[in-house]
């Protein structure tokens, strides 16, 4: 088991991010139904979107030697933020008269970042009770 911030560390957020959809999934269809799990799942997928794209555009373009890495990190923001936008109008749009569905979209979103956070604390707690 690793317990430490390497350069694996986000795609292990992947695994874990996929078992906290299911369970975000399970938990809003039986709270507001479809909608709501269609929503939780929109947003978890853009959610984990995000953060591969911001992985890819790290690796790629942050890497020490990388000849195209200005290139690619303008182009990289200049798709990445109109295809938000378009999903969050999406999300509006479909979902407008539903706001179990927004609601859970906006909880989707936060999906990666919930993960992340709570990786870090458990890495904190295993630190500190090792010692």
């Amino acid at each position: 088991m690793e317990t430490g911030i390497d350069l694996r560390f986000i795609s292990r957020v992947y695994p874990a991010s996929a078992i906290v959809w299911a369970v975000g999934v399970a938990v809003s269809w039986g709270i507001a139904g479809f909608p709501a799990a269609a929503g939780w799942t929109a947003g978890s997928a853009l959610s984990m979107g995000v953060l591969w794209g911001f992985e890819w555009i790290a690796r790629r373009s942050f890497a020490p030697g990388s000849p195209n890495a200005r290139r690619d990190f303008i182009g990289f923001c200049a798709v990445k933020l109109p295809i938000i936008l378009l999903a969050l109008v999406a999300v509006v749009l479909v979902g407008g008269r539903s706001f179990a569905a927004v609601a859970a979209f906006c909880a989707g979103v936060v999906l990666t970042q919930t993960v992340i956070v709570l990786k870090v604390l458990g890495l904190i707690v295993v630190k500190r009770l090792g010692n």
